[in-house]
């Protein structure tokens, strides 16, 4: 019988398609003989640990319920250092393994050294990558408003796209 695993994948928009992810988890998932039991998608920040996706997975490995969690990219899982540390912590201390599929990492209970520094060296440069485009946007915004420019909506405008989070558990 195959082991049980989930999927995670988070997209920071509504305009991202989370299509090719999706297909390549499942792809990634078949070639180790795994059997997807959950595959939770959702859209929001990852710089935010408290998303109820990530929490969703995190109960299915906690609760024994599946032996792996397969991720697309790394920074796909989150990209706070600390926090994807100690969540693949979580996922290890549970006796499951994480899996970056197009990274190549894998990291179970019985991870090696090697291993372990390679995830912290992906999950830094996450967070690096989320803090230069956020310290880009800050200057930008700067820069319009030295120019006279009021970045953002016009006061008083209709959002048309709905802003909530989403996120979908799928067989």
């Amino acid at each position: 019988m195959k082991a049980p695993c989930a999927t995670y994948h988070r997209v920071s928009t509504r305009d991202q398609d989370p299509k090719l992810a999706r297909l390549e988890l499942r792809r990634a998932a078949a070639s180790r003989g795994l059997r997807v039991v959950a595959a939770i998608e959702e859209t929001g920040s990852g710089a935010r640990n408290d998303r109820p996706g990530l929490r969703r997975v995190l109960e299915l490995v906690t609760s024994g319920r599946v032996a792996a969690v397969l991720v697309w990219k790394l920074d796909r899982f989150g990209r706070s250092t600390l926090d994807v540390l100690a969540n693949v912590e979580a996922i290890n201390r549970a006796g499951a393994t994480f899996i970056a599929t197009t990274q190549g990492l894998e990291v179970g209970p019985r991870a090696s050294a090697m291993g372990r520094v390679v995830l912290t060296v992906l999950a830094a440069v996450a967070e690096l990558e989320r803090e230069t485009i956020s310290e880009r946007t800050r200057l930008g915004l700067q820069a319009a408003r030295r120019r006279g420019r009021r970045p953002g909506r016009p006061k008083g405008s209709k959002d048309i796209k709905p802003r909530r989070r989403r996120w979908a558990v799928a067989p």
